[in-house]
């Protein structure tokens, strides 16, 4: 999809300039929809309470807009969010290693930088992923949490 801003003059209604925007496509959105869904289910708990993360969804932490106007409807900025959210699950889904810390710190903080450009509200640094959720119960037991199945026995 194709969509074309442009300004006329006041006078003569001549037009001046012309940019042309390609929309993100459905399978864009839905990726990013995805990805967003796998980080409050699968990584969210392993790091955070339930409570931290009820917080994050008040805040709209990650928070798709709305409005379709919004730049991550481009498609530029849609693939850059994907991107960037991929990235930033690889390394949280890694087991840090202390000769790869700076490495994998400088990588998420970049992509972190990219998701902010592209409007979407991502306030952690790789800090707050260094220690995993202290609990006594493991993310399994997080209501965030994927259920592992849909059966009650």
């Amino acid at each position: 999809m194709y969509v074309i801003l442009y300004k006329r003059s006041k006078k003569g209604g001549v037009l001046k300039t012309m940019k042309v925007i390609v929309a993100s496509t459905e399978e864009q959105v839905n990726k990013l929809d995805e990805l967003i869904r796998y980080i409050y289910q699968s990584a969210f708990p392993r790091y955070f309470t339930d409570y931290e993360i009820a917080q994050y969804m008040e805040w709209k932490v990650l928070h798709f807009p709305e409005e379709k106007e919004h730049p991550l409807y481009t498609l530029d900025v849609a693939f850059r969010a994907i991107t960037s959210l991929e990235v930033i699950i690889s390394i949280l889904d890694l087991s840090p290693q202390n000769h790869d810390l700076l490495k994998h710190q400088n990588l998420f903080n970049k992509n972190v930088d990219i998701l902010t450009q592209s409007g979407l509200f991502f306030p952690f640094s790789y800090q707050n992923f260094l220690e995993k959720n202290s609990t006594k119960h493991s993310d399994a037991c997080s209501i965030y949490a994927k259920p592992t199945n849909l059966y009650i026995i």
